[in-house]
């Protein structure tokens, strides 16, 4: 979510599933220009079955203007229907990695806890899930296991689970790129809190939040970008790819920028004050 000098938040698997980029909430903004260009284009040919059928003579632009509501009401209720998913994007808090304490800070069984970085284990969990169609998704979930008690059991050796997902396939990997991409974040952490924000590389297996900016979102979804691809049967098949893969990239842009709007306006949950005392009041979840 956000690298500083001493801290590192990093999402929940949880937390990926709902907010930021490639999450649900992302998903439903980004397909809400689909759905209005989509009954856009029905509104066309309604507009010329009634130039033909029915003798209207007024214009496919006049016909669209007496017939707006149409795309706008249902993109308008198709967004209402995932409002739902918009609740627990708000609503979520990072793991935090302070590197000058040695404290990791995460959300357990609804209170605030904190252990030390050095009792901290984790493994990567290699999960197989499929598909609506059945294509089998491979993923792989790190998972940080910390030494956890009840009050009232304080010689329990029990350990709490926390999972952390890469949010993109890494391109250094065909296969198992889930497994990979877990890899990669264990070692992202690791080299934080080793050497610091500065020796931090950037990393295919971590998706930015949401667009920083305007011309980070147009530049991120350009459709030119397959041509200079580093794999070689991308830029080969990158002049048959792009007449249909422009105009989808392009609404997935306009999407993307309205996902950054409602990051900036859509109310966030007020952090508790321990979180905010674990990062040294560095970030309070606000923009």
């Amino acid at each position: 979510m956000k690298v500083t000098k001493s801290c590192l938040f990093m999402r929940p698997a949880s937390g990926s599933i709902y907010g930021g980029r490639f999450s649900m909430s992302w998903w439903a903004t980004t397909v809400l220009p689909f759905v209005f260009v989509f009954f856009s284009v029905v509104e066309y040919i309604s507009y010329r079955h009634d130039s033909s059928v029915n003798g209207y003579s007024a214009g496919a632009i006049a016909h669209y203007l007496e017939n707006w509501y149409y795309p706008v009401g249902i993109s308008a209720v198709f967004l209402i229907f995932c409002f739902w998913l918009f609740i627990p994007w708000r609503t979520q808090l990072p793991v935090i990695f302070n590197r000058r304490t040695r404290k990791v800070t995460y959300l357990a069984r609804g209170k605030i806890a904190s252990q030390s970085w050095d009792c901290l284990e984790a493994y990567i969990k290699d999960v197989t899930s499929f598909a609506a169609g059945g294509a089998p998704i491979n993923e792989g979930v790190l998972t940080l296991a910390i030494p956890y008690a009840e009050h009232d059991h304080q010689q329990s050796d029990d350990r709490l689970r926390i999972g952390i997902s890469a949010t993109k396939d890494a391109d250094e990997a065909f296969f198992n790129r889930g497994i990979y991409g877990a890899a990669m974040i264990w070692e992202y952490i690791r080299l934080y809190m080793r050497e610091g924000m500065i020796a931090l590389p950037p990393s295919s297996a971590l998706s930015n939040y949401r667009a920083t900016s305007v011309r980070e979102c147009f530049s991120l979804w350009s459709p030119f970008k397959m041509f200079r691809s580093r794999s070689w049967w991308k830029r080969l098949l990158a002049p048959f790819l792009f007449p249909v893969a422009a105009p989808v990239l392009w609404l997935i842009t306009v999407g993307d920028l309205l996902y950054m709007g409602l990051d900036r306006i859509l109310p966030r949950r007020k952090w508790p004050q321990e979180l905010i005392d674990a990062c040294d009041g560095i970030w309070d979840g606000r923009i």
